[in-house]
């Protein structure tokens, strides 16, 4: 993926796996028959591969961040190209996926989350 071309910028914020708050920027990059996106946070580096639109590969790079446990996201369009939009353009708010039954309001649930919690500090 080449970041020199022209491509769109969003911010993607939400709650990490850690339910720390972050705000990232997303780069979406056209290619030959598509777009592909990419993503860094920390350690972590995301990047979704060619799909048709810009709004499938937003789609799939949220996707990414919910399999890995990050909540609460969102995403705002900054650059067209190199236009800056500010904060023109409204937020865009991705649900939480529903979590497994056998962890949804129940203490076996919370104390599961209270040692995954443990071990990732």
């Amino acid at each position: 993926m080449n970041s020199t071309s022209p491509h769109n910028i969003y911010h993607v914020a939400g709650l990490d796996d850690r339910e720390r708050g972050f705000s990232r920027q997303l780069h979406v990059i056209p290619g030959q028959g598509g777009f592909q996106a990419k993503l860094r946070y920390e350690s972590l580096q995301i990047e979704v591969d060619l799909v048709p639109t810009e709004d499938q590969v937003v789609q799939g790079l949220i996707q990414v961040l919910h399999d890995r446990g990050y909540r609460q996201l969102r995403t705002q369009r900054i650059f067209i190209g190199e236009r800056y939009l500010g904060s023109q353009e409204l937020w865009v708010e991705y649900p939480d996926p529903e979590a497994p039954l056998e962890t949804r309001n129940t203490w076996l649930g919370w104390i599961r989350q209270i040692v995954r919690r443990s071990l990732l500090s």
